[in-house]
């Protein structure tokens, strides 16, 4: 016969694992369609966000909107989906990119940058038509991205969501939005 405590200790350890298993359950939930973490790798967006940075990524943030010119995104790298990247909105669906003297060109209209360091220049000189569901997508720090100049315009499916808010380093956490 089975003690009573072992029965108490048994149904214990099965409260237990369902509480375990509905925490794996929404934590995964949460992970793949609501936020998710990024890791800065490398310096290509600096000085908005610098190697090492953990982020909270939204991943709702354009499924009722598109992207703007301006925002910075979390990507799956065109080709290689499990790499993912940190870039900024800098091409529309249907304009017309064009990096020329240094600076970039919104169909005919230059840019205005103000996140990026002064007098940052853009190379090299080029012209891209985006189509209908692509963005032109570039690092903040022009000299040291790879970025839509190498690899092409972006597809919308490959982007991942908006970056909202610094988890680490510690003396850089808060909302993303602060920074621009």
């Amino acid at each position: 016969m089975v003690s009573e405590k072992y029965l108490r200790l048994l149904n214990w350890l099965f409260e237990l694992l369902k509480g375990a298993l509905l925490i794996l359950i929404l934590g995964l939930f949460v992970h793949y369609f609501i936020f998710t973490i990024f890791i800065v790798d490398g310096s290509s967006m600096e000085p908005s966000f610098k190697d090492g940075q953990y982020l909270i990524v939204n991943r709702l943030a354009y499924l009722f909107e598109k992207p703007k010119r301006g925002d910075v995104v979390i990507l799956r790298f065109p080709g290689r989906e499990k790499e993912k990247y940190i870039k900024r909105v800098i091409g529309l669906p249907n304009e017309t990119v064009e990096i020329k003297d240094g600076s970039v060109f919104i169909n005919g209209a230059k840019l205005n940058e103000t996140y990026l360091k002064f007098q940052t220049q853009t190379e090299p000189a080029l012209t891209e038509t985006l189509s209908e569901n692509e963005y032109f997508l570039l690092g903040d720090n022009r000299a040291n991205s790879n970025d839509s100049r190498i690899w092409g315009n972006c597809p919308k499916e490959n982007i991942i969501g908006k970056p909202v808010f610094i988890l680490y380093p510690l003396s850089d956490w808060g909302p993303v939005s602060l920074l621009f």
